[in-house]
This record gives structure tokens, C-alpha cells and sequence, in this order.
């Protein structure tokens, strides 16, 4: 009789041993597993085990001492989804992440809003075969609801602390395109700290510090003014220096320049736009440059222009 061989990753490790192979062996019943427990088919280690709630660690070695044909009976095959089928704009894929262009209206994780249409789901359904008990693919940064762009998951427990650590040291440049009101004709920066109101789920940008700000920082250049009078509109690109929830609809606001469609941040309806015309276009990480268009951006030039 053959033996097959596994060594359990970090994304496998701390679970329990039975749930480990009810995932494993995704063409059995329950009953099944614990029966082939019993029969001691199993060796962790170089022993033989019953132990159904031992807690698997990393490195880990298991035996699995059934016939190959046997074995590949309780194993369902694994058919991939196609990411457009579910809603999912690829821009890269590698063994380590996963980098999305995100649509508008779709939360980017769930909240106690909303559970199932979110981004992360449909992340997790695509990419199914590696989530784990301790570990489900999971967003590097997020962006508003209405915020559309570039959002990079990471695919395995080492790459997301890898990327985590890019963005909290800030080895990270991110650049937003937005569509403002008003003419906006030079390059310049805008530094604070953002207070938030938890009750309206609002920010404002202030001069001082205070114990609830928190310091912000972005740049902003116009690209080009645009409509019936020019300079009714203005694309803009934002860099983040920093990632405050509303930074950039907030800042916009204070230059007196609010995003189009933006209501929360004093930008008006046009088109029947009731959503901000930002996007997340271009970041560079890691050494890789992503970037994502907008075609409800470039849609809006071509009407106004």
C-alpha cells in the first residue's frame, strides 16, 4: 500500500486535525473521516494517531496510509471559477496576492451592514481552495464602498504580513483620480488632522493637533478642466501619504473643490451621480506598479467635454 505525504503550511496549521481532512477529503461523510480515524490510517509525525482534536502546527508531517485510488475517491476535484462570473475585475495574480479593480457600491470586507456582497466574498469563493479554519485570503488596505480602484489581497498568511508591513511603513505610493467642482489650477498639498464624527460617519480636517486627530497628508496636481465653461470640472490626482478614512473626499471639501457627487462632502448631483467620482488608478508596491481605470471617470469627460 502507497502512502501519500502533507506538510502542513501555516495557512493549514492550528486546526483541529478531523476538520483539517473533512476539508481534505471533500468527496466523504463526516462518519467516514472519523471511521478512518479510528482504523489508525493516519500517522502525524511518524505515530500513528486517533487524537481527532489534536491541533495541527506548522511543519507538521502527515501519513495517509490508503491506496492512492481511495484516496483520490474522497476527493472532490477542484473546478476553478472564472473571476468574471462573480463579479471580479482581475489586474494581477501571483502566488502571493491578488490585485483587484474594485467596483463601485461593493464594501470591500464585511460590516454589520452588509455580509455577503462584499468583495472579500467573492474573493473567498474564487479563491476557496486556500482558505483555511485559521486563515481566509484577506485585504492589504480597503477602499469606501463608493470608492472604486485598486485593492491588492493577499493569498497566503506570510504574504499578508509581508504587505501589511509595506503599508504600515509606508513603502507604498498610492494615487487616486477624481473629478472636482470648480476650476482647481495648481499642484500643491494639504496637511492636518482628521477628526471623525462616529455618529454621521464624517470627517473634518483641522490645523491642530488634538488627542482624537489624526494626522493626514496627500498631494494633489489637476490634470485637466473640463465643460461647458472650462473649468466648470477639473480631473485631479491624489497621492496618499498617509490613509485616513475620507482623506481625499475630506480634503477636497476643505479646498473648496468637493468631488462630484460626493453629498456627504459638499459635492452636488450631476447626472443623477449621488456617489463620488473617485478611483483608486495606480499603486506601487513591492517593486510593482498596478493600475486600474475608471470608466465611469472617462465616461464623465467624454459627456462634459
Amino acid at each position: 500500500m502507497k502512502m501519500r505525504k502533507i506538510e502542513i503550511t501555516k495557512n493549514e496549521s492550528e486546526q483541529r486535525f478531523d476538520r483539517f481532512l473533512m476539508k481534505y477529503f471533500n468527496n466523504t461523510t463526516r462518519s467516514n473521516i472519523y471511521k478512518l480515524i479510528r482504523k489508525k490510517v493516519f500517522k502525524i509525525n511518524g505515530k500513528r494517531t486517533t487524537q481527532e482534536d489534536y491541533f495541527l502546527k506548522e511543519n507538521d508531517i502527515l501519513e495517509i496510509f490508503l491506496t492512492e485510488e481511495s484516496i483520490e475517491s474522497m476527493i472532490k476535484a477542484f473546478v476553478p471559477v472564472k473571476p468574471e462570473k462573480i463579479g471580479l475585475d482581475i489586474i494581477y495574480e501571483d502566488q502571493e496576492i491578488l490585485v483587484l479593480n474594485k467596483p463601485k457600491g461593493v464594501l470591500t470586507h464585511p460590516d454589520k451592514s452588509e455580509y455577503k456582497n462584499t468583495l472579500a466574498t467573492m474573493v473567498h469563493f474564487y479563491l476557496r481552495d486556500l482558505c483555511t479554519n485559521t486563515f481566509k485570503p484577506s485585504p492589504v488596505h480597503r477602499l469606501d464602498k463608493n470608492t472604486s480602484g485598486v485593492v491588492i489581497f493577499a493569498k497566503t498568511y506570510e504574504a499578508l504580513k509581508k504587505y501589511n508591513a509595506l503599508m504600515r511603513e509606508r513603502n507604498v505610493e498610492k494615487y487616486y483620480l477624481c473629478i472636482v467642482h470648480g476650476k482647481l489650477s495648481k499642484a500643491d498639498e494639504v496637511k492636518g488632522y482628521l477628526i471623525k464624527d462616529e455618529i454621521q460617519n464624517k470627517v473634518r480636517i483641522v490645523t491642530k493637533d488634538s488627542d482624537e486627530g489624526k494626522y493626514c497628508h496627500s498631494r494633489y496636481k489637476p490634470i485637466e478642466q473640463f465643460g461647458e465653461y472650462t473649468g466648470e470640472y477639473t480631473l485631479v490626482e491624489v497621492e496618499l501619504l498617509t490613509g485616513r478614512s475620507h482623506q481625499i473626499r475630506a480634503s477636497m471639501q476643505l479646498l473648496g473643490h468637493s468631488i462630484v457627487g460626493d453629498l456627504k462632502y459638499g459635492g452636488r448631483r450631476v447626472d443623477g451621480l449621488s456617489n463620488q467620482l473617485l478611483h483608486s488608478n495606480r499603486m506601487i508596491i513591492d517593486g510593482h506598479t498596478f493600475e486600474a481605470k475608471s470608466t465611469e471617470i472617462e465616461a464623465f469627460i467624454n459627456l462634459h467635454s
